[in-house]
């Protein structure tokens, strides 16, 4: 290594060094400082070495952002660094916007179906309705093609404009300009299921969850003449999202009280949320289905109505992402993605690389390797430890699988979740586990 840059580099690691250390050094003694000081000399001497020696030519800025990106990974598998130029489109991922029409859609008879039309969105604004196909997109038929090759036409920057030709079910077909705006997608859905109602929520990353959830619930109860005889709520794959969010959905179903507390690593840092008043449904059974892929804000959602004994759980062992992640904004425009806390349920239990067992175990398909294992929080490379519980596993023998020539496009997880709150098993599993406290 060159001169100038050995004497940078460690002018570089004395820096990082006096950044590290503490305003009061009385704690750290000279051993450990002059330790912290070896290490930063072997990172920048690993660093020029790397950056002169590797097969492909890498930047200064790249082998830094992968240095700082390796040291969060090794603390957990939630921490990272995102770059300036990553930062803003994960933001959007996350919220699930997009330039396009407020439109879900399917493939029919090769054309495109709409099957919802966002309320107040573009689509909407030009009178396009569920129903509605459409045949063309900027004057090219969409027949023959796929479906994702026909949205992807529709997509665009907000702002822009685009022709669209639509067919309505009694055959008239009309030329429409769509100006695309950037459009929440739909998180919520909801239906009555074999008499009791259901309502899946896909994410907790979603501005508008709250207020879709109670159009969904509304609208439910409305069906069912106001009183709901049972309600399922589906949270299988939701991967958690916002905190504020599981809060005011869960106080839906709670009446007051803890949905869940964090803590961080001070005791000081506990903070604990709390259910609002008013409940929507007092004394209707609910049933809260998840699976392996269910995660933390999903996760609470479920341990809170359990620990509450407000619903039975019904599925697989969940994820067991029971850490909170907090976003750092760094000066240069990046971010800091880094583990600051644990969720715990509202009985103290951590819920971090257990997860929430289901109070009745069932499985989506017929018995198989791979129905016995999956890969949960506990799996993963450098996942954090649960301090406080041992592990959780399900009895498998007690797991309800669906028979061998079960349809595959049938749900049966559903189909025992719709039994289980309509049936007295429900009653009495709340009435045990009430004794049981």
């Amino acid at each position: 290594m060159r001169l100038t840059q050995r004497a940078l580099l460690s002018a570089a690691a004395i820096a990082v060094m006096a950044v590290l250390m503490p305003l009061e050094t009385a704690v750290s003694s000279d051993a450990e400082d002059l330790e912290m000081l070896h290490q930063l000399e072997l990172f920048a001497e690993a660093f020029s070495i790397a950056r002169d020696n590797y097969v492909e030519d890498v930047t200064d800025a790249d082998l830094l952002e992968g240095a700082i990106n390796g040291a969060l990974e090794s603390l957990d598998p939630h921490s990272s660094y995102t770059p300036k130029e990553d930062y803003a489109d994960r933001q959007k991922s996350a919220r699930k916007e997009y330039g396009g029409l407020g439109i879900e859609v399917t493939l029919e008879v090769g054309l495109v179906k709409i099957n919802y039309v966002t309320p107040n969105g573009p689509a909407d604004k030009q009178g396009i309705k569920k129903g509605d196909f459409i045949t063309a997109v900027e004057g090219e038929r969409v027949l023959g093609k796929t479906l994702d090759d026909a949205v992807e036409g529709m997509r665009g920057l907000a702002g822009d404009p685009i022709n669209v030709t639509v067919l309505s079910p009694d055959n008239s077909s009309r030329d429409i300009t769509v100006i695309r705006e950037t459009v929440y997608g739909r998180a919520v859905r909801h239906r009555v299921e074999d008499g009791v109602g259901y309502v899946y929520i896909e994410t907790f990353n979603h501005p508008n969850l709250e207020d879709d959830v109670k159009v969904a619930l509304d609208d439910l109860k409305e069906s069912f003449g106001g009183t709901l005889p049972g309600l399922i709520v589906d949270v299988r794959s939701n991967p958690g999202g916002r905190v504020d969010q599981v809060v005011k959905v869960t106080s839906y179903f709670l009446d007051n009280g803890e949905v869940f507390s964090s803590r961080g690593r001070e005791a000081a840092d506990t903070r604990r949320y709390h259910a609002k008043a008013g409940e929507l449904f007092p004394n209707v059974p609910i049933v809260v289905m998840i699976n392996s892929q269910s995660a933390s804000a999903a996760e609470i959602i479920a341990g809170a109505l359990q620990d509450r004994n407000r619903a039975l759980v019904l599925g697989r062992r969940s994820f067991g992402k029971g850490s909170v992640q907090s976003i750092m904004q760094l000066k240069n425009g990046g971010a800091l993605r880094m583990t600051t806390e644990r969720y715990y349920t509202p009985s103290g239990k951590s819920i971090q690389g257990l997860g929430i067992m289901p109070d009745v175990l069932v499985s989506s398909s017929p018995e198989s390797d791979s129905t016995r294992k999956r890969i949960r929080e506990s799996d993963l490379q450098n996942a954090l430890m649960n301090p406080n519980e041992p592990l959780i596993e399900e009895n498998l023998d007690e797991l309800d699988y669906p028979p061998e020539d079960w349809e595959t496009d049938e749900d049966y997880q559903l189909k025992k979740a719709v039994e289980l709150v309509k049936s007295p098993r429900y009653r009495s599993m709340v009435a045990m586990k009430n004794t049981s406290r």
